[in-house]
């Protein structure tokens, strides 16, 4: 891989948080059953592909797959990926059951329940004879942090392009220019995220 090749790489990960946005203000306006149901799925799916993990002494990152792959370049990535896995554990161990019972065993995953106000919808799952329910609070707080993440990513190329602007390619100076058009951030300007319950039953109070 040539030296500024991550560039190129980030950009895939950019329009994936992308489109993560996209279709969770679709699960976060949706009235119908049929569309909470499928954006549910395709958000459990997607964020896996983010922050890819197994079950090993907790959640661990798989450090072969994704983003993970890119910890060299970006060395920070670790230990941020891994404070959002860490943070939301419980809510990741729920989409990680979703969507393998979804990709696996899709007949044995089946409608319980949807539900939908304004800006929130959720939806419950049977996956066999396990009731799963997810809902949009839980996934803004997993895809905001991706949001700051892909962010601080973001400005690492910038100041990578600003450094060592005579070392890049075309194609590279071009990708950096589509790069710069993504702004995902923005889309935090609109998510609310009420206090949670986090260890020992202390409560973080962050909320933007």
């Amino acid at each position: 891989m040539g030296k500024y090749d991550w560039i190129t790489n980030i950009d895939t990960y950019l329009y994936i948080v992308e489109r993560i946005n996209e279709h969770f203000n679709n699960m976060r306006r949706a009235s119908e059953h049929e569309v909470i149901e499928e954006e549910a799925f395709y958000l459990c799916t997607e964020i896996l592909r983010m922050v890819p993990f197994e079950p090993k002494n907790g959640l661990q990152l798989r450090k072969k797959d994704g983003l993970c792959r890119l910890r060299e370049p970006i060395d920070f990535i670790m230990n941020d990926l891994n404070s959002i896995l860490q943070k939301y554990a419980q809510i990741f161990e729920k989409i990680k059951k979703i969507r393998n019972k979804y990709e696996h065993e899709p007949h044995n995953v089946s409608s319980a329940f949807s539900t939908c106000s304004g800006a929130y919808a959720g939806i419950g799952l049977y996956c066999r004879n396990d009731l799963i329910s997810i809902n949009t609070m839980e996934f803004t707080f997993i895809i905001y942090d991706l949001n700051l993440l892909m962010n601080k990513i973001q400005q690492l190329i910038y100041k990578t392009e600003e450094k060592n602007i005579d070392e890049l390619d075309i194609l590279t100076k071009e990708r950096i220019q589509i790069i710069k058009k993504r702004k995902n951030i923005e889309y935090n300007k609109t998510y609310v995220r009420i206090p949670r319950l986090i260890e020992h039953e202390q409560i973080d109070w962050e909320v933007i």
